[in-house]
């Protein structure tokens, strides 16, 4: 198949496996082919994993594509989205010297025990990088907790340095079961919709580093599927979640973006606690 072809980014069945400079490798959630994209997700190769890292190293010579080194924020979003939502925080990241990858997974696809495993194949495939931090948005912080639920070498390499979780789903989530449990929203929300149960939320390790919780009022996803349902999600306060989390600071934010992260007072905190530890 010809390369330099453009891509959409693969934002619902393709995950990201590999990252370094705004490159990635993307590997088909079915049929497990890769595809080796550019900074413009123009398609340059495409085969195995190893066939396309080759031929990334080959670009690297070609475009002289400078090496990336220090702290990494590595960011997950939620169900039914891709790493486009990221973009703003993405750019406020860079502007404060991070290197940051927001990393695409089909959420609606696959269960939260298989993102886990992609999650921890992309870590140790991180390169030239020495500390990683992590932001998540909604269902993304369950993916993290089951990542610190397993020992993998990324965990000896790197050093972990701070988290912030924006909007999780701390004590799991009656709305997103009650969705799973429908043929049709739960053929459109996924297998992970099952694994955000409060009983299986609730047997998730805590994140033992320096955790930083950014709430807001409800999501248009969230208010759209409680219409649907008929079934309204608690009210959680934010000493409860404070505790019950073991975070180290807890905000709230008032927000009425289609996305959450085109409020410059969201990214500024979330920026703000990864430097600093605190709001």
């Amino acid at each position: 198949m010809k390369d330099d072809f453009y891509t959409m980014g693969g934002g619902h069945f393709w995950e990201d496996v590999f990252f370094y400079q705004k490159w990635r490798i993307q590997r088909n959630y079915v049929t497990k082919k890769c595809r080796l994209l550019d900074n413009w997700d123009i398609r340059r190769h495409e085969g195995s994993f190893e066939e396309c890292r080759r031929a990334f190293v080959k670009y690297i010579e070609a475009y002289e594509i400078a090496r990336q080194k220090g702290h990494m924020i590595v960011m997950i979003h939620s169900i039914g989205q891709s790493k486009n939502i990221f973009k703003p925080l993405w750019r406020k990241a860079l502007q404060n010297d991070f290197m940051a990858a927001a990393v695409n997974y089909p959420s609606t696809q696959k269960d939260l025990a298989a993102h886990t495993k992609q999650f921890h194949f992309f870590l140790d495939h991180l390169e030239d990088v020495d500390t990683v931090s992590f932001v998540t948005f909604g269902a993304g912080s369950a993916i993290l907790q089951n990542l610190f639920a397993d020992k993998a070498p990324w965990q000896k390499r790197l050093k972990q340095a701070r988290v912030v979780e924006v909007m999780p789903y701390t004590y799991g989530s009656e709305l997103w079961d009650t969705l799973g449990d429908n043929r049709l929203t739960g053929f459109v929300v996924g297998p992970m919709s099952k694994d955000m149960a409060p009983n299986r939320i609730r047997e998730l390790p805590q994140i033992k580093l320096d955790l930083g919780i950014i709430l807001s009022n409800k999501s248009w996803l969230e208010s759209l599927a409680e219409v649907l349902t008929g079934s309204r999600m608690p009210r959680r306060y934010a000493e409860d979640i404070k505790q019950y989390s073991g975070a180290k600071d807890i905000v709230a934010i008032k927000d009425h973006h289609w996305n959450i992260f085109k409020n410059p007072e969201i990214c500024e905190a979330v920026i703000r606690f990864l430097k600093d530890g605190k709001f």
